[in-house]
């Protein structure tokens, strides 16, 4: 009898245990479809199609299986996507609504507005160092920080010929390093990277540091981890919950460190530099900016932008989008330069053609050398170092194309897909330098070419990093002939995704040409 007790009760507590589970399972899922259901309760009606998603996390899971187990990148996914909804297209993402634009009119007539002139918060950077660069800078502040960047920038020669013996000062630098590993392999990403963050110096501190200065190393350093790191890091950057719940996380915590890091040396440099500004006659950026403070508080004039609070982040808006952007453009180029030996020599002899061997090519060299330009934009056409460009958010509802588009959507350029569109571009996985030249051999532009991006808030560098693309490539390219080295493995076309689409770590050999 006492069995048969024990054995009611031991059922007894199990079919407590299996309807305590059953209830929270049914509570579990209620909840789950009540969020599904008010997701799309309050979904603003007219938004441009796209996947629905799941509650919370929106297209998150998708993005995330494609990306793990498809080993598809994110831009290569939502490119996926818009040829299933379309060029305008909508989707969640934690709860965010994102809009991606992946054709390069509506592109044009999107960032055009006014209303999708603004960035996002980056909440790291402002809890970490409060202030806006010109990058994350919206509304009035970021007209006065542009138009003030764009006036320094071409006071100081940026654009112009004359600024053109500052960047071929910095290539012949770099060609004498490259030339003093007498052929050996090496890892080209150091080198390029000392050289164009000397040019941005030039234009910051006005001066370039030596290669083997600490705090110029400190700063490589520093800037080299911000870049790499900021695959993941980005996505806390702009979702402040998950900001706050994710820092448990280590690669949040290294994002974090790294930040902090950087802006702690550019911090530095700048006390160290304001010791010997001269506010009467300015030397660089640093000095004008200053003085543009200066002159506005003696003034009474109030100003957003120009304030001091607000250099810091500018200094470091200039050294990474003008150190990481170019110096991985050129380490493509190498790249496909080593896997296309035919193609480097073709442009080797144009070169020789045109300036002989005892003079570096220049400027005005532009016009005779379509060739060596075509490779050039073929490089940022098949790289596309921006995939999905900088976000853009939505300060007041507009219209995309037709489609309602509510405040507080973040919209996304992806420019990975308008420089991969089949329909536009033949094969265009393939590497064709011909894509850019006329029926005559001079160079045509493409309106489905915009590494730089379009509309308001185009590339504030793009004239610096033109310059600078083409007398580090084709000076190098006189010097040298790149090959990969005997034993090392084949070349890959792999990337990393950072701030830029970098190529995965390779080693070439730079053989000195007579």
């Amino acid at each position: 009898m006492d069995s048969i007790t024990g054995d009611m009760a031991s059922t007894d507590q199990v079919l407590g245990r299996w309807s305590a589970g059953v209830r929270s399972a049914l509570v579990g899922l209620a909840v789950f479809l009540l969020a599904w259901f008010l997701m799309f309760l309050r979904r603003p009606r007219n938004l441009p199609p796209g996947p629905r998603g799941w509650p919370v996390l929106g297209c998150l899971p998708q993005m995330a299986r494609a990306v793990l187990i498809d080993k598809q990148v994110p831009h290569e996914f939502l490119s996926k996507l818009s040829g299933r909804y379309g060029d305008v297209m909508s989707l969640y993402l934690a709860g965010k609504l994102v809009v991606v634009i992946s054709k390069n009119t509506t592109m044009r007539e999107a960032f055009g507005q006014q209303q999708l002139s603004s960035r996002p918060e980056f909440h790291v950077a402002k809890v970490e160092f409060p202030g806006r660069g010109v990058f994350a800078a919206s509304g009035t502040m970021w007209l006065e920080l542009r138009r003030f960047s764009l006036t320094v920038l071409r006071g100081l020669g940026v654009g112009k010929l004359s600024f053109e013996e500052n960047i071929s000062t910095e290539a012949k630098y770099l060609t004498d390093s490259l030339r003093e590993d007498h052929g050996a392999p090496i890892d080209p990403t150091h080198p390029l990277n000392n050289a164009l963050s000397n040019v941005i110096c030039t234009v910051v501190f006005g001066k370039r540091f030596e290669y083997s200065d600490e705090m110029f190393k400190n700063l490589l350093r520093h800037t080299s981890s911000v870049t790499h790191d900021a695959g993941p890091g980005l996505f806390v950057e702009i979702l402040p919950a998950a900001f706050a719940k994710l820092q448990v996380f280590p690669f949040v915590r290294t994002y974090i460190q790294a930040i902090r890091n950087f802006y702690s040396h550019i911090s530095a440099l700048i006390k160290e530099h304001e010791e010997t500004c001269d506010t009467e006659e300015p030397r660089d950026f640093i000095d004008e900016f200053v003085k543009a403070c200066k002159t506005r508080e003696k003034q009474g004039v109030a100003s957003v932008g120009l304030t001091p609070v607000n250099l810091l982040r500018s200094v470091g808006d200039l050294f990474i989008a003008g150190t990481e952007t170019s110096a991985t453009t050129l380490r493509w180029g190498l790249l496909y330069m080593m896997a296309y030996p035919e193609i480097q020599t073709r442009i080797q002899q144009e070169l020789d053609a045109v300036t002989g061997r005892n003079r570096l090519p220049v400027l005005s060299d532009k016009a005779y050398l379509s060739y060596t330009e075509a490779t050039i934009c073929e490089i940022q056409r098949i790289s596309t170092i921006l995939p999905l460009s900088a976000p853009h958010y939505c300060a007041e509802k507009t219209t995309i194309s037709g489609y309602n588009i509510p405040k507080g959507t973040f919209v996304l350029a992806n420019l990975w897909h308008s420089h991969f569109d089949p329909s536009v571009w033949a094969e265009p996985r393939e590497f064709r330098p011909e894509r850019f030249l006329d029926e005559d051999g001079k160079l045509r532009h493409r309106d489905e070419f915009i590494p730089f991006g379009n509309g308001r808030r185009v590339c504030l560098g793009e004239n610096l990093a033109k310059m600078e693309l083409f007398i580090f490539f084709t000076h190098l390219l006189h010097h040298f002939t790149f090959k990969k080295p005997r034993h090392a493995p084949p070349i890959s076309f792999k990337g990393d995704l950072g701030v830029t689409w970098a190529p995965a770590d390779y080693t070439m050999c730079a053989i000195a040409r007579e």
